[in-house]
């Protein structure tokens, strides 16, 4: 009896089911992340256009981007983007936001001055989202549809990007215009839930290899 019970005393408990399925998404959820990351790092550093330089947002970029990001008529269409837009905001957006492993922005640059952002959000099971905002001094110009498109050609180029997603409000006609450019169709149209345009019809669209490369 004395062996019988010393022997119980050394089997490991087991572990509740609740405890097991934390521990298998817990798993999934760092498998996705890594997979996020290597996706995110097959991106180049920078990326030339004929007339843009895409590349990591810095400090230097603050001033510009703050003010070009604090405007309503940007606001009013991206989910993300505070409003007022401060000099803190530009400096977490560099600092903090930009260093993200969920995250891959780009600044974009005309003749070396910051002009606006593009980039992806990664997400856990799901095709990167392309996101991106020009400053209002710069739109008309076809410079945002430059930028899209070499950003596009640089991830599909990788090999690791079978599928990019995107949305834009459905009152969004600019912005529609150059995803539908770019080669994205649209998947849906329905109601956003989240950032500035909840509860505004909002068209959901994705990209596969395009043709136009």
């Amino acid at each position: 009896m004395k062996k019988q019970i010393d022997n119980d005393e050394v089997l490991p408990a087991r572990k509740s089911v609740a405890s097991l399925a934390a521990e298998k998404r817990a798993l999934e959820a760092a498998t996705h992340r890594l997979a996020a990351r290597r996706q995110r790092d097959m991106l180049p550093g920078k990326i030339v256009t004929p007339r843009l330089v895409l590349r990591p947002p810095m400090r230097g970029d603050v001033p510009d981007l703050v003010k070009l990001a604090d405007n309503k008529r940007i606001y009013e269409v991206l989910a993300r983007l505070p409003n007022p837009y401060t000099r803190a905001d530009g400096i977490a957006f560099v600092e903090i936001f930009a260093q993200r492993a969920d995250e891959r922005p780009y600044a974009i640059t005309l003749d070396g001055q910051f002009i606006g952002v593009v980039g992806f959000t990664f997400s856990p099971g799901e095709p990167p989202e392309l996101g991106y905002w020009l400053g209002e001094p710069y739109w008309g110009q076809g410079i945002m549809s430059e930028a899209v498109k070499a950003l596009l050609q640089a991830a599909f180029s990788t090999g690791h990007f079978p599928a990019i997603k995107a949305r834009a409000l459905a009152s969004n006609a600019g912005s529609l215009n150059v995803l539908e450019k770019a080669g994205f169709r649209r998947l849906r149209e329905d109601i956003e839930t989240i950032g500035t345009g909840a509860g505004k019809p909002t068209v959901y669209l994705l990209l596969e290899q395009p043709k136009w490369m």
